[in-house]
């Protein structure tokens, strides 16, 4: 089937974060030119979903069924693409975890930044030797695509999972939230000092998204949007 208007597959990032947005948007794009990528705000969405779940996997696919449910009326073929994760840090039992966002205290409720959660850790972190710790990421999927015996609807969630330990001060100038504070054991590096392409090359997002990638492959085989053009390099 030749790629149209009409069988192109919306893709549509169910988050506000745009520097989630940079990261997931360069390892999405070349999978097939059936996909099209678009974000919450190029759709004139403005929307706040409540965290409400006590995992990463419930807040993942509390956001992706919310935005498939508000949006899919728009595309003929949909799939919503949402993420949560959280930094774990073994002497804080954990911690701060599915709270990795809103992890600095606050006064009046107000939401705290990214320097207010760095700042926080280290605080927390002060005179700690065990600094062991790890990035989650779990990506959750959402979608309906058309096959030979009616519509394949899906729900799908993919786990990425990264060691490594606690700097004793910020290192690096890129990435975002803790970024500046966490080695990856494999590099020596943080991940504040990385590149966007070397970050993507190992990140715990980008490896929950190569899993879902692989998850996707086989759905659209079973669907009459075909042939898929994937990405010789993966």
């Amino acid at each position: 089937m030749p790629e149209t208007a009409e069988n192109r597959i919306t893709i549509v990032l169910a988050t506000a974060n745009r520097d989630k947005v940079k990261e997931l948007r360069p390892l999405l794009e070349t999978i097939s030119p059936l996909f099209n990528v678009v974000t919450l705000q190029e759709l004139g969405v403005e929307v706040e979903i409540e965290e409400t779940e006590e995992t990463l996997e419930g807040n993942a696919l509390l956001k992706a069924r919310a935005i498939f449910a508000m949006l899919s009326e728009r595309f003929p073929f949909m799939i919503a693409m949402a993420d949560d994760t959280g930094l774990e840090v073994d002497a804080l039992h954990g911690a701060p975890g599915v709270y990795s966002a809103r992890f600095a205290p606050m006064a009046n409720g107000q939401a705290p930044t990214y320097r207010d959660n760095v700042r926080h850790l280290l605080h927390r972190m002060e005179g700690v030797s065990n600094r062991e710790a790890r990035f989650r990421t779990v990506v959750a999927l959402k979608g309906a695509l058309p096959s030979p015996d009616g519509n394949v609807s899906f729900e799908h969630t993919a786990e990425g999972v990264v060691p490594g330990s606690i700097t004793l001060e910020e290192q690096g100038d890129n990435g975002f939230g803790y970024d500046p504070l966490f080695l990856v054991q494999s590099t020596g590096k943080t991940y504040a000092d990385m590149c966007t392409k070397e970050k993507n090359s190992l990140s715990h997002r980008s490896l929950a998204v190569q899993q879902s990638v692989v998850y996707l492959e086989g759905v659209l085989q079973q669907s009459s949007i075909l042939p898929i053009a994937t990405n010789p390099h993966q």
